[in-house]
């Protein structure tokens, strides 16, 4: 048995238009969108442009900023860089018949003025070192002081001396370290920064 359709529903709604002029106006995001991407990369454009080929502009930024200080002026031209803090040197020395100074340790290796400095220095001979002594020689001054053996013997050991640093080491520093037995001695220079 054929069964009727299902009534359609009706709506009060108005007649559908018949042609898209009559259709009311939509609005769509998309090209919007599209567009406000486009002007904000012009825009970044335009800035990267004008501070690239108008450096002056870039001049003004920096008037308005406040100046960097510094409580100490900047040595110019620059010294040679130093590592900081605890530094170890091996040393081999040609003459073989002298005292051999094999060993320096600095600490710090990169002082400040009126600062602290220790070094140490690591000795060895076939008769006593009787006696090793250390010269700094900085950017106006020279000073020499006497190292004391605070480890091992007079035949091989360690000596020591801790001393102030007065003057700056910027361009001049240079440690040289001598070390006297007998009618033989044995001399090294370590340079870490020299204009001489």
């Amino acid at each position: 048995m054929p069964t009727d359709p299902a009534p359609v529903p009706t709506f009060n709604s108005p007649s559908p238009l018949k042609s898209p002029e009559d259709q009311p106006p939509t609005f769509s995001k998309r090209p919007f969108i599209l567009f406000a991407i486009f002007l904000l990369l012009l825009i970044i454009a335009y800035l990267v442009w004008y501070f690239q080929y108008n450096p002056q502009s870039l001049e003004t930024f920096d008037a308005q900023s406040p100046p960097a200080t510094s409580s100490l002026p900047s040595p110019s031209p620059s010294p040679a860089f130093l590592l900081q803090g605890k530094q170890s040197y091996s040393i081999s020395q040609g003459d073989k018949t002298a005292p051999q100074i094999t060993k320096a340790i600095i600490n710090p290796l990169d002082p400040k003025l009126n600062q602290q400095q220790t070094i140490q220095i690591k000795t060895s001979h076939s008769n006593p070192i009787e006696s090793v002594t250390l010269k700094l020689t900085s950017d106006n001054d020279q000073a020499e002081i006497n190292m004391e053996l605070v480890e091992g013997t007079d035949l091989n050991g360690t000596w020591e001396a801790t001393w102030e640093i007065t003057d700056t080491v910027l361009y001049n520093y240079l440690l040289t370290i001598t070390a006297k037995s007998g009618d033989k001695t044995g001399s090294t220079t370590i340079a870490m920064r020299s204009t001489l």
